[in-house]
């Protein structure tokens, strides 16, 4: 089973072997631990692997889809090919109440005892889950930035998936979780929001209470950034519109160069990259609004030496 893995990873066993003995200090030499703060208090850390961690890692990663038995439950619309924010805030239009509930520090609660099990239970035995448990954690927890996360994040959380599916059906409630955002919309009420938030307690998790939020009709009823209140389909915020909008104008009148030095796109990290990433998922959602943006983005924003080609823009979207 270890040579087995070691294929996988693309390397030998000695190499595989070392590696895992060298990760748990290996800040520096195999990876880069980056701070960001948090909006509402609290630090996130984000693991960016250097090589040949990082080559190691993708090939495990797509072993790990391959070969394990996982399949994403249907209301699981993140990390799964095919599905998205879009097709998530799609299950929640014109309900008469959108509750939305969020998981606290989602990837770093998942500890290596939680991924040992995972596998465990998928078929690795002995010295070769050992390894793979060494090669996906750091610090003994599921890293932000790994290739292998987002995969083993939704393996570690199916049971609780289907717990949660069947409390949302008994109830008449729809359900879908993106990542650790998880969104419950009809006739819900306080009871609901004590009974999942108990369901999740037992299970292990935590939920991050100041996020979470009861979006009645009428009001501002948002999933994953998208506004849901209507039948006809989920919608951009009308603010991330009028901005882009404002942006397109700002740079037919003025040009790229002053847009950036002057009205803040240098500070926004506006570069035509991004600009085009925003207009193409207005597109995906709004097509009259984001293919215009795009096609103006297209001609207005001069292309940088250093622009990346047309595959990597796909790999953004």
């Amino acid at each position: 089973m270890v040579d087995d893995l070691a294929e996988q990873a693309g390397v030998s066993v000695e190499i595989l072997e070392t590696l895992s003995s060298d990760l748990p200090a290996g800040a520096g030499q195999l990876y880069r631990r980056r701070i960001h703060r948090k909006k509402h208090g609290g630090i996130r850390e984000v693991f960016e692997p250097k090589q040949p961690f990082g080559a190691i890692n993708k090939n495990l990663n797509r072993s790990f889809t391959s070969l394990l038995s996982y399949e994403a439950p249907d209301h699981v619309h993140g990390f799964v090919r095919g599905r998205s924010t879009i097709s998530n805030a799609s299950q929640h239009l014109a309900k008469k109440c959108v509750l939305r509930m969020d998981l606290e520090d989602f990837f770093p609660s998942i500890d290596a005892a939680t991924i040992k099990t995972s596998l465990h239970d998928q078929g690795y035995e002995g010295k070769a889950t050992d390894l793979a448990v060494n090669l996906v954690t750091i610090g003994g927890k599921l890293p932000i930035g790994l290739s292998t996360s987002p995969f083993l994040s939704n393996l570690a959380f199916l049971s609780t998936d289907h717990t949660l599916a069947e409390y949302a059906q008994s109830e008449g409630l729809s359900f879908t979780r993106y990542v650790d955002d998880l969104t419950f919309s009809g006739d819900v009420t306080d009871r609901h929001s004590a009974d999942i938030a108990r369901i999740l307690d037992d299970a292990g998790w935590s939920v991050n209470t100041r996020k979470t939020a009861f979006m009645r009709r009428g009001g501002p009823q948002y999933v994953t950034g998208l506004y849901v209140g209507e039948s006809a389909g989920p919608r951009i915020p009308r603010k991330i519109k009028r901005k882009m909008r404002w942006i397109s104008h700002v740079i037919s009148r003025f040009g790229y160069e002053t847009y950036m030095e002057e009205f803040g796109g240098e500070d926004e990290r506006m570069h035509r990259r991004r600009l085009l990433g925003w207009a193409c998922y207005i597109a995906a959602v709004e097509p009259d609004v984001g293919y215009p943006l795009l096609r103006e983005f297209e001609n207005l924003v001069p292309i940088p030496e250093w622009e990346w080609d047309e595959e990597d823009l796909h790999d953004l979207l």
